[in-house]
């Protein structure tokens, strides 16, 4: 099949000669209407035009419910900037708007610039569309989701001698526990394993002239993010899995990681030595290399509950993280400030897959989580279960930002997730990049060139969020001192920036 230029006068009528040809698929017609409806919603008007679509096949939903007939349809999309836009701006969806309008990853989208787009710009989009066949014909679902990346493999090998002898020591302590143990205990061995084996990375990269970076769980967005740094690489780049911010903090505390990724009222409670780092005082040694994107309070409910507040949460189970990530602590501030004290409701610590998972089942009424726009797991969630967001209410926003709550006011644009129709009102932190003491000002230069340049496209990399880094909004929020030679190397690269223009 050829591919076929698009006119915005006959954007339907080729669509519909595109996909009758294909057999097997949704009305032909409802794509490229659905196409031009969800791009509207998406992004502001006379921001991008279709210059072509071309179909790349379809197949049965193999997740749909029983009963139900499901295809998903792929297609390429060409699209061409009619006016200058800045992808990453913190205020609009921008890549999120894309990414949940076609039904495509982060790496479906190329041709995103960080920093902003020109009017000209041709951008590529591998979208899908999913569809169910009813009495009346083929109605949209929801953009189809998309499976992420697994986060990589460890290092394999071998070990020898010592090392080899340990290796051994603790398999057998694993092995000689019972099936029945404690589940508590077995928490206990997966977790210690986990942190020695992000300590042993760290050294490893260190030792090799690298930089390892305390990312966060597999499959979340701070790892995707930190693989998007390490891909194609001048710098050698480690991402660690951890559990979340908290423990990044502590790990780049303790010398264990030079770079963490952490959520910005988590490094500010740290910073000031507040809960729940008030054991080991004010660390007032904290450097930034700069913020990176916002990180919303997401309040997720079903749309068929009778859920309107997050007050009407009253008496729930509610799904609001894991011990030790950051987004918990958040989650616990955002319900107190709706008057929800931990008698009112009851907590439900399981991850945010898990969460989500719990959510469709009705084992719990709401999942509240701290993460970037568009969470994947949620764009996925979405396209099984009719989701809503719920807006934090104002008197709650004007409690929770306050000076030194390193929370601020922040919307998650209509069009950010599938049929999303309004604006979302809530408080969001930043995704804040902090550097370790051990690091030379050559190195914190070069660390922040490197993640401020440019030129990178992250979104190709597989990073939505990373879109939204830029030097011109590395300084906004931050809520700790920036390191004096990232500093320095941001104001070299906004005069550099500025010459250019």
């Amino acid at each position: 099949m050829k591919r076929i230029p698009i006119h915005r006068c006959g954007l339907l009528l080729a669509a519909s000669l595109l996909l009758a040809a294909c057999g097997r698929a949704p009305d032909a017609e409802s794509l490229g209407r659905d196409v031009q409806a969800r791009l509207a919603a998406a992004l502001p008007a006379e921001t991008v035009k279709i210059e072509a679509l071309h179909r790349r096949g379809s197949q049965s939903d193999t997740k749909a419910p029983e009963g139900h007939t499901r295809r998903i349809v792929y297609y390429d999309v060409d699209l061409k900037l009619a006016r200058d836009f800045n992808f990453g701006a913190w205020d609009s969806p921008g890549v999120a708007g894309l990414v949940s309008a076609f039904g495509t990853g982060p790496k479906g989208i190329s041709g995103i610039t960080s920093g902003g787009n020109k009017a000209g710009d041709a951008i590529r989009v591998h979208a899908t569309a999913l569809y169910e066949k009813g009495e009346g014909g083929w109605t949209p679902v929801a953009p189809a989701g998309y499976a992420p990346a697994a986060a990589p493999a460890y290092a394999g090998g071998e070990p020898q001698n010592r090392a080899a002898a340990l290796l051994q020591s603790m398999q057998k302590v694993i092995e000689s526990m019972p099936k029945d143990a404690n589940p508590v205990q077995r928490a206990m061995i997966e977790e210690e394993l986990a942190a020695a084996h992000a300590a042993i990375r760290a050294r490893l990269a260190r030792a090799s002239d690298g930089y390892a970076i305390a990312a966060g769980p597999e499959h979340g967005q701070y790892l995707r993010f930190a693989q998007a740094l390490s891909a194609r690489s001048s710098l050698r780049m480690v991402p660690l899995v951890t559990r979340g911010g908290e423990e990044n903090l502590r790990m780049l505390q303790a010398g264990k990681a030079p770079l963490a990724l952490v959520q910005g009222d988590t490094a500010l409670a740290a910073y000031e030595g507040r809960e729940p780092f008030q054991d080991g005082g004010p660390d007032n040694t904290l450097r930034a290399i700069g913020s990176l994107y916002p990180e919303p309070v997401h309040v997720l409910v079903r749309a068929d509950q009778r859920v309107l507040t997050v007050a009407d949460l009253r008496g729930k189970r509610i799904a609001i993280g894991v011990p030790g990530s950051a987004s918990r602590t958040a989650a616990l501030r955002v319900l107190q400030a709706h008057q929800l004290g931990p008698k009112d409701y009851q907590a439900v610590e399981i991850p945010l897959g898990d969460a989500l998972t719990a959510l469709r089942r009705q084992e719990v009424a709401a999942v509240v989580q701290v993460i970037g726009v568009p969470a994947d797991s949620i764009r996925d969630a979405v396209a099984e279960t009719p989701l809503r967001l719920l807006p934090l209410s104002a008197p709650a926003v004007a409690s929770l930002v306050t000076p030194g709550s390193g929370l601020f006011a922040s919307t998650i644009a209509r069009g950010s997730y599938a049929n999303q129709a309004d604006d979302v009102r809530t408080v969001a932190t930043t995704a804040v990049l902090l550097v370790g003491r051990d690091l030379s000002d050559a190195e914190v230069t070069a660390l922040t060139r490197f993640v401020y340049d440019k030129g990178r496209d992250f979104a190709a990399l597989g990073s939505a969020q990373g879109s939204q880094v830029g030097p011109a909004t590395a300084t906004q929020q931050l809520p700790v001192p920036q390191h004096q030679a990232a500093a320095a190397a941001l104001a070299a690269l906004g005069a550099a920036s500025a010459a250019a223009r």
